[in-house]
């Protein structure tokens, strides 16, 4: 982990102890807040691993909708819950801390998609169920802040999910070898054949994206490692994350990665690193046997029309608008009358699409909502260093900054193609991560701020 700058004149200043987990530390001591076991992180974790799917694959046809004996999944949910309002009702007059502006939203947006389930009686319980997900899932982040943490521990629950999806990736590597002919099924992409996960299941897209994450957070780490040892173990783990991920053959995951890379470059302003980038990039647009290749590698076997259409994904993207204009304000159901209505039962599970997924289940009354915190997180944290541009300065706030912003550009990249922004999936609780980055900061340079001028 990281050391993380700290404030230039807390440097000598004697700090009372956290009770961020019994953790005793000041701000400019290593980052090792992220370690640290509380409940709001158990939390955290219960609700990761609910998204898993914890059974061997098979070619059984999935239920018509929803999983209804999925009882780990229910469990660890319903565990997450009294958790989190036991850690909210433990202590009110930290709700001020627990409720920024876009918790606040995405609590509002859970809320009215549960509502919305009133609108597909038949699927009743499977829209509710998907949209309680969401508002339990809002409230362990706001369980999260109500413990005092520092400028170190603003990435503590980020780290932890790497970490976990890190530990998958070499999981599903090691079964990739032991167990191939489940890893791996036949593809008209350029291998020909793509990779998944095997226990828990995991579908390519997902491995793919998982895999971009890991990857990006490794390099990022790669640059910032001041050992030798730890240099080649984040090299180490981002070489195993990329051959998943070119295994895995998602053209979405794999632009949102070469494009966070960029982003990175320039906000960490390593001009270099990103001319030299560029140079590759051209030399292999410009080079015969390259280009084919590349192309072949994105095309993915398929013909001019499936991939104008985003795999078939613009017919239900029309289908959506179609459904959003027969009820613009509330929806029609969130999560329940995509599945029904426009994808069929037996059909894909989401839209592929978070913005369909919003309008279609829960219209423009949800949109603002979910669409609202996005925004104030994504706006925040880029705007940071106006809260202080000498510490943002210092070359390791400057690098954690630029990787955060990589995140986000993932995010919204693999948002345009999945409904995972938008439900209880890997790519919300990763969103979320980034939210208590740019809520925790904000806040440990305000209170830095009052102290210093007291």
């Amino acid at each position: 982990m990281e050391k993380v700058a700290a404030y230039p004149s807390q440097l000598a200043t004697k700090r009372a102890p956290t009770r961020f987990s019994g953790v005793h530390n000041r701000e400019s001591q290593e980052d090792w807040g992220w370690l640290a076991i509380n409940l709001a992180l158990v939390m955290w974790v219960a609700m990761f691993v609910s998204m898993l799917t914890w059974a061997v694959a098979s070619d059984d046809p999935p239920p018509p909708m929803g999983n209804n004996r999925n009882y780990l999944r229910m469990a660890l949910v319903l565990l997450s819950a009294a958790g989190s309002v036991y850690l909210l009702l433990r202590n009110p007059k930290n709700w001020r801390l627990a409720f920024p502006a876009p918790l606040l939203l995405l609590l509002f947006y859970g809320t009215l998609a549960m509502i919305s389930s009133s609108f597909v009686p038949e699927y009743a319980y499977y829209s509710l169920w998907k949209s309680m997900e969401i508002v339990v899932v809002v409230l362990v982040v706001a369980a999260m802040l109500t413990y005092p943490m520092q400028l170190g521990q603003a990435r503590f629950a980020y780290l932890w999910f790497v970490g976990i999806n890190a530990f998958l990736v070499l999981v599903f590597s090691v079964e990739a070898l032991a167990m191939p002919e489940r890893a791996f099924h036949p593809s008209r992409g350029y291998f020909g054949v793509q990779m998944m996960g095997v226990v828990p299941v995991v579908q390519e897209n997902a491995l793919a994206f998982m895999s971009a994450v890991v990857a990006f957070a490794a390099l990022c780490s790669t640059f910032r490692a001041k050992t030798w040892v730890r240099r080649s173990a984040s090299m180490a783990v981002c070489a195993v994350a990329m051959l998943v991920l070119v295994l895995a053959q998602s053209r979405t995951s794999f632009v949102a990665f070469v494009l966070a890379i960029f982003i990175y470059l320039i906000f960490d302003r390593r001009y270099g690193l990103l001319a030299a980038m560029a140079i590759v990039l051209f030399v292999g647009a410009t080079s015969a046997s390259l280009l084919e290749v590349s192309s072949q590698y994105l095309l993915r076997g398929q013909d001019a029309e499936l991939v104008t259409s985003l795999s078939g994904r613009t017919q239900g993207w029309e289908g959506s608008w179609v459904a959003f204009q027969e009820a613009p304000i509330f929806g029609h159901g969130f999560a329940a009358y995509a599945r029904a209505e426009i994808l069929g039962v037996e059909g894909h599970t989401s839209l592929h699409g978070a913005l369909f997924e919003v309008i279609v289940g829960t219209g423009s009354v949800g949109l603002l909502a979910w669409g609202g915190a996005i925004l104030w997180t994504f706006a925040r944290l880029y705007f940071l260093p106006r809260r202080d541009r000498a510490w943002f300065a210092t070359p390791l706030n400057r690098s954690i900054r630029a990787e955060m912003l990589g995140i986000a550009l993932m995010i919204l990249i693999r948002g345009s193609t999945s409904s995972g922004l938008a439900e209880h999936e890997d790519n919300f609780m990763l969103f979320l991560t980034v939210l208590v980055y740019v809520v925790v900061t904000e806040r440990a340079l305000r209170d830095t701020r009052m102290r210093q001028s007291h």
